[in-house]
């Protein structure tokens, strides 16, 4: 018998997505699954709705209520407790699948039994021709380098089972014993780098992160900017970016690599928070400035959880960096901070105009 897949999604107000990614869920011709709904406190009748538009179906559909908004981490953690599946697939609730793509990330599993994570081809939802993501790999400051550009052009250019770094949830797979043996989410991440530190702590744990071009997902990007208030927004974006990115250097880091790559990261996010008081924009400036105050209040829980992981890792920086860092030049650093900036205006407008 084939092995079976426990689906979890996240949500949170999105009633008409969620809709629309079950029913594309139950249209794949994978059939050993079951679909894990955890829902952050909703009061749109997400569940309401669930419940009657397929109650022919809920026996394959299990429902986790929680009572207020915990953010995606926690909420995958209560999903993946009730999961049955020996394999663990994550999906934004704004996502829709194609009919093979739970088969085509099994198959590269059962091939490779070192291959702890894969990663989904994400295209984005509206633009199918068009990427949302294709992966990840870390430069020399710290920060993320995706391998293919928001709305870069497919043309397969991405189509190769490659390392990367870390996947990401809105379509990525795990395996539900490396989910348990590495913690799963870590909860005081909230929303964003979650996964990235998964996948991190995954690569030292002894496995690898693979970029799966034949298992599609198409994603609804910045649907989250349509439910919350401009203001929630902004600081989910500044804070818990800043926040998470310094937490995650600091727990992942080698000794060596840490000295190294720490401070110019931490300059950066400097730079950037009084670019914005410059600019005008004190919200953003301050939101940055909390999160880099965050890692040095909680430095001593955040020291705990780096003795652990650093304490079991099977492989070291020297051995891991030539798969998962990509140079970068300063220039460029700087160029997707305002391309940041300029994500989050656009994100803010279409809250505004929704």
């Amino acid at each position: 018998m084939k092995p079976k897949v426990s689906i979890v999604i996240v949500n949170y107000n999105g009633k008409r997505y969620l809709l629309r990614c079950i029913a594309s869920i139950l249209k794949n011709i994978y059939k050993n699954y079951e679909i894990i709904v955890v829902d952050n406190g909703s009061t749109d009748g997400s569940l309401a709705a669930l419940r009657k538009k397929f109650a022919r179906n809920l026996d394959k559909i299990k429902i986790v209520e929680l009572k207020k908004n915990y953010g995606p981490a926690k909420a995958r953690n209560e999903g993946v407790k009730i999961a049955e599946g020996k394999y663990l697939a994550f999906l934004d609730n704004d996502t829709q699948v194609e009919k093979d793509w739970i088969i085509e990330a099994i198959k590269l599993f059962q091939r490779d039994l070192k291959i702890g994570c894969i990663q989904c081809k994400l295209l984005l939802l509206n633009e199918k021709n068009k990427y949302d993501y294709a992966g990840e790999y870390l430069n020399q400051y710290g920060f993320l380098v995706q391998r293919a550009w928001y709305k870069e052009i497919d043309r397969r250019q991405y189509d190769q089972e490659v390392e990367i770094l870390a996947a990401k949830s809105a379509g990525m797979f795990i395996r539900k014993d490396v989910f348990n043996k590495i913690g799963g989410f870590d909860e005081d991440y909230f929303i964003y780098m979650e996964e990235t530190d998964l996948g991190w702590r995954s690569w030292l744990a002894g496995y690898k992160t693979v970029f799966c071009p034949l298992s599609v997902v198409y994603h609804g990007f910045s649907t989250s900017a349509k439910i919350l208030s401009r203001e929630k927004h902004n600081f989910n974006v500044r804070f818990h970016g800043s926040k998470n990115y310094i937490m995650t250097l600091v727990k992942n880091l080698g000794t060596k690599q840490l000295i190294l790559i720490l401070p110019k990261h931490l300059f950066i996010w400097f730079c950037f928070g009084f670019f914005l008081m410059i600019r005008g924009d004190f919200q953003s400036a301050n939101n940055i400035f909390k999160g880099i105050w965050w890692n040095i209040v909680n430095l001593p829980k955040t020291l705990i959880k780096r003795k652990s992981i650093q304490s079991t890792r099977v492989i070291s920086d020297d051995l891991l960096f030539p798969i998962i860092l990509k140079k970068r030049s300063l220039l460029k650093k700087i160029k997707q901070f305002f391309m940041a900036e300029k994500e989050v205006k656009s994100t803010e407008n279409i809250w505004h105009n929704a």
